[in-house]
């Protein structure tokens, strides 16, 4: 093989890839990347078995022929080389790249032992603009498990109808849930992995183009552009959420959001061996108060004005849960809907309603 490209596309391409490389001891070619032609660009292809990733790159080709190289090494020596067009061309056991007054070998281990990243076959069942799909993908994965004795919620719930796309996480104390509408081609609901649904997102990160998501029973893929994630999916059963979700509530508070924020961000201080603050509504003053307490740093007070219908009331929740939510929100209103006490609480924007984000209440 011999190519000819340039030091910007050849880095883009690599770092595209470089989140999913092993750094596993027992299978070291998972430590590598594979740079192979075809179609007349460089591919770029990394895996760590559960997530793998193709990448495209525009390129000279004097020569076909593909090259199995260390991931690290390789990004590294790309990373410090001058912004010049970089030869890489095989030499018996080694990799040579070369720029104008650069000149390196790379080891070059065998291709035909780095694992082959399978392809989806059947057609899309989804396109939309990548950064429709980055904010759902966004708005809800941060509220899924991380607990591997449960992998059925250790991922991302997927639901394709054929006007609605549901996208849900959870990790059994708060649940997030965002939807999309459209005309979709129906797919059963399967579970995305996490770590799968983070490496979309990055990869989704400043694209404009459109996304094309395929299923089958085992894989989910997710093409933009010039680049290919292909994941395995979780194997079980998601649990059945929507009847946690309440129906009516007995209070709803309106409060501005960057308020909330620094509010539960200061109470938060305070309540680190808990995590829990204390939200206390009054109709009478129409005011939300946010307090924390610790018996060895000492106590938060914050009162917020906001619109506050129906019952006064006091709710504990945990503070990280709500920074999370409020966090992946950008409205400058959001609305907290409560039942009482013991019941989950909701939080949502005042004009998105297609999204629910729900926390359960900390016993006081």
């Amino acid at each position: 093989m011999k190519v000819i490209c340039t030091q910007e596309n050849l880095r883009a391409a690599l770092q595209t890839v470089s989140r999913v490389i092993s750094t596993s001891s027992t299978l070291p070619v998972l430590n590598n990347v594979l740079l192979k032609t075809e179609n007349g660009q460089l591919k770029i292809s990394a895996t760590n078995l559960e997530i793998g990733i193709n990448t495209f790159t525009r390129c000279k080709i004097e020569m076909e022929g593909e090259v199995c190289l260390h991931a690290k090494t390789l990004l590294e020596l790309v990373n410090n080389l001058p912004n010049q067009n970089i030869s890489i061309e095989n030499e018996e056991n080694d990799v040579v790249l070369a720029t104008e007054n650069y000149t390196t070998k790379l080891k070059d281990f065998p291709s035909e032992e780095f694992p082959l990243i399978p392809q989806i076959d059947t057609p899309a069942v989804l396109k939309l603009p990548a950064p429709e799909i980055k904010i759902i993908i966004d708005s809800v994965i941060f509220a899924a498990s991380t607990s591997e004795t449960q992998p059925e919620i250790s991922g991302l719930y997927f639901n394709l109808q054929e006007k609605f796309l549901t996208l849900a996480a959870t990790d059994r104390y708060r649940l997030a849930e965002n939807k999309i509408s459209g005309n979709f081609k129906p797919h059963q609901p399967v579970i995305i992995p996490h770590r799968a649904a983070l490496e979309i997102s990055r990869v989704l990160m400043g694209r404009t183009g459109e996304v094309e998501i395929f299923l089958n029973d085992n894989q989910a893929a997710v093409r933009i552009d010039d680049t290919e994630i292909i994941s395995r999916l979780i194997d079980g059963q998601y649990p059945e959420y929507t009847h946690i979700i309440p129906k009516d509530f007995n209070t709803t508070i309106s409060v501005n959001r960057a308020d909330l924020v620094n509010a539960v961000k200061t109470a938060g201080i305070f309540s680190q061996s808990t995590g829990s603050i204390v939200m206390e509504y009054k109709t009478e003053s129409q005011e939300l108060k946010i307090s924390a307490t610790s018996h060895d740093l000492g106590e938060s007070n914050v009162r917020l004005s906001g619109a506050v219908d129906g019952q006064p009331g006091t709710v504990f929740l945990n503070y990280r849960y709500v920074l999370d939510c409020l966090n992946s929100m950008a409205a400058e209103h959001i609305n907290i809907k409560i039942v009482d006490d013991g019941a989950p609480v909701i939080l949502q924007e005042v004009d998105k309603l297609n999204y629910i984000y729900l926390i359960m209440p900390i016993k006081s």
